[in-house]
């Protein structure tokens, strides 16, 4: 982090930004940088509310234009487009609720329901069927990628032979791994 330290007038400021470069600023250079970046955001602050208020004049405007029958009209419509808005956002909550459900049911994560929620129930369930499809394909895959690998051999070499001494000599694990593999052998032994 850039520590800078405020001093008087005339006076050096350090700044260590690397080691063979020192800035200095007085205090006036840092206030008038402070108000330069003041200005800026202000300035842009105040640009986006005369954007909102000159959309707000536009439309009282627009309104003051009209008569009565079209104030209503007009008002009617903007109200018929809010509710439009509102029901689909809900149909859309009701969708992502089922869509999460029948993913759970299908055995996949209810966090994919954002790749597969859609406005209307057929779309929804096409997306969830190529998911399924895909993502089942995708395990398959990779599980069949690994089977293919060399397994681990599991037991002892079929030419080693193992000696009443060996076994004595066996570890606990040996042993319980050969009793696991072998168990004819193990029997043998044990006997």
């Amino acid at each position: 982090m850039e520590e800078n330290k405020v001093v008087e007038e005339g006076q050096a400021v350090e700044t260590p930004e690397t080691p063979t470069e020192e800035k200095t600023y007085t205090q006036s250079e840092l206030d008038a940088l402070l108000q330069a970046e003041t200005d800026r955001r202000v300035s842009a602050a105040l640009k986006k509310q005369e954007r909102k208020n000159a959309e707000k004049l536009k439309e009282a405007q627009k309104l003051a234009q009209m008569n009565e029958q079209e104030k209503f009209q007009y008002q009617l419509e903007q109200r018929e487009a809010a509710i439009a808005e509102k029901e689909k956002e809900l149909a859309l909550a009701e969708n992502k609720a089922e869509a999460s459900k029948i993913l759970a049911e299908k055995g996949l994560s209810p966090q994919l329901v954002e790749f597969v929620v859609a406005e209307d129930a057929e779309t929804m369930s096409s997306n969830i069927s190529l998911l399924e499809r895909c993502f089942k394909e995708s395990v398959k895959a990779e599980v069949n990628k690994r089977l293919a690998g060399n397994a681990p051999k599991k037991g002892l070499p079929l030419e080693k032979v193992i000696t009443k001494e060996d076994f004595l000599k066996m570890s606990y694990s040996e042993l319980m791994e050969l009793k696991q593999n072998n168990p004819e052998i193990f029997e043998s032994f044990t006997n």
